[in-house]
């Protein structure tokens, strides 16, 4: 799993607390036996249609990318939706070098069109929201006004706080555990050796180049110096490989520190094996570039490096370098500054220096398990029916748009039919006996 799968898989052990969850799984070569046995039920679908039954017998649906048709099926039936948008991907893929696939023009251009619309109806279509910071939150409010997604019916007496939550990227709720050596004892590494990790993909908006630079100039200063770079190749293969690995690769070569100082492990390493490699490292290492994308990213590969309790140098810009730069967990770089970099890895080379950090870190680290981060949405979840108000407008525009296809089939008043039994089942003793008992045997 990438980021996108471990946080949904984490949310969904979050809510069984306050919900009978079901993780729906449609991505082609996943293995839905390894998330048995932690309080959800776990359920693969092949095709829209399957997607589609799953959504019409549940009360809510949380989602990221999805499907508009099963949107409005869901909308029909009476489910609400509560959307993550903790992945402000208009900006990520604004700056993107590849959008859809295509990395030319008109075509890139069209796609990028598809995605605003896409949230466009998101903004419209959604009783809830979540993001992960403030600066995301206003980034979504605004395009939800721009939407037409936020009227003033909307509001009711509520703030845009009520509407679009904060629910943050989180840590896992265990500390890591290694199991091996996944650097040290290979490409040469010895104990003595600094280690700097790059925990995770380098994608177009990020500036690789900078640390192997850095690395490469401190080469007969400090020989015992190495920077590691796992998860080149993304396990999603309609992703799959960025062209910014090669271009890293090129680089490291070019400079002559490739396979010496500079390591590239190929592939992805699997989530319940990054902590081999994270616990292996003296120091996490991020750079990006300056850009639209930075503005608004919440960088998830954060959460590891303080999972680790590791001291973190990372570029400036974005939330999380204000944020690092706050609580001194870290060093902050200028953007594509050799220099400042070469300074940083300099200075956290010291060990009390990475040991007084690290203290740091472990003060800051409760605050995002994911029991923390998830807990706004755990709230409204108590209270959905009054929380998730249902979009009017939305159903109405979702039945005209759905009427020839469901009119032998689903008929959009056995649907309300479904709805109003559910919404008083759920409401009545049965309901709230059934939810004690399923909170019960999770635990």
């Amino acid at each position: 799993m990438a980021g996108p799968g471990l946080r949904i898989v984490s949310i969904a052990e979050q809510l069984v607390a306050v919900a009978d969850v079901t993780l729906a799984v449609g991505i082609e070569g996943s293995e839905p036996a390894s998330l048995a046995g932690r309080g959800f039920t776990v359920v693969e679908y092949r095709d829209r249609d399957e997607l589609v039954a799953l959504i019409e017998q549940s009360d809510i649906a949380f989602c990221q990318l999805i499907d508009e048709y099963v949107v409005r099926r869901g909308l029909v039936a009476g489910c609400r939706f509560v959307f993550d948008l903790y992945n402000a991907l208009p900006a990520e893929a604004i700056g993107a070098e590849r959008i859809g696939g295509f990395d030319t023009q008109p075509q890139m251009d069209d796609v990028f069109t598809g995605v605003l619309g896409f949230f466009r109806f998101c903004m419209r279509a959604g009783s809830y929201f979540v993001t992960s910071n403030e600066r995301q939150r206003d980034f979504w409010v605004g395009y939800m006004l721009a939407s037409e997604g936020l009227l003033p019916s909307d509001l009711g007496g509520r703030h845009a706080g009520e509407i679009v939550g904060l629910l943050p990227f989180g840590m896992d709720q265990n500390d890591p555990i290694a199991r091996g050596h996944g650097i040290r004892g290979s490409f040469g590494i010895d104990d003595d050796a600094l280690v700097l990790v790059w925990a995770g993909g380098i994608w177009d908006w990020f500036d690789a180049e900078t640390p192997i630079r850095a690395v490469a100039a401190l080469r007969a200063a400090r020989p015992a110096t190495h920077l590691v770079f796992y998860g080149t190749t993304h396990p999603n293969s309609l992703v799959g490989r960025p062209k910014a690995v090669q271009r890293a690769r090129d680089l490291a070569a070019e400079l002559g520190v490739l396979d010496e100082r500079v390591h590239f492990i190929e592939g992805w390493v699997p989530a319940s094996e990054r902590a081999d490699y994270l616990l292996d490292a003296d120091v996490a290492i991020s750079g990006h570039r300056e850009s639209f994308e930075t503005r608004y990213a919440f960088r998830t590969r954060i959460l590891d490096h303080f999972w680790a309790t590791l001291p973190s140098i990372v570029s400036e810009g974005d939330w999380f370098a204000e944020y690092m730069a706050h609580h001194d967990l870290g060093r902050v770089t200028s953007y594509g500054d050799v220099d400042t970099t070469r300074a940083a890895i300099v200075e956290l080379s010291d060990p009390a220096q990475r040991a007084q950090i690290a203290a740091n870190v472990a003060a800051v680290r409760d605050a995002w398990r994911w029991e923390a981060t998830t807990a706004q949405l755990r709230s409204v979840l108590v209270e959905w029916e009054t929380s998730l108000l249902p979009r009017e407008p939305a159903i109405a525009e979702a039945r005209a748009a759905l009427m020839p296809q469901t009119a032998c089939t689903s008929p959009a008043a056995a649907a309300d039919d479904r709805s109003r039994f559910r919404r008083a089942v759920s409401a009545s003793p049965v309901g709230a006996v059934y939810r004690g008992v399923k909170r019960s045997l999770n635990r």
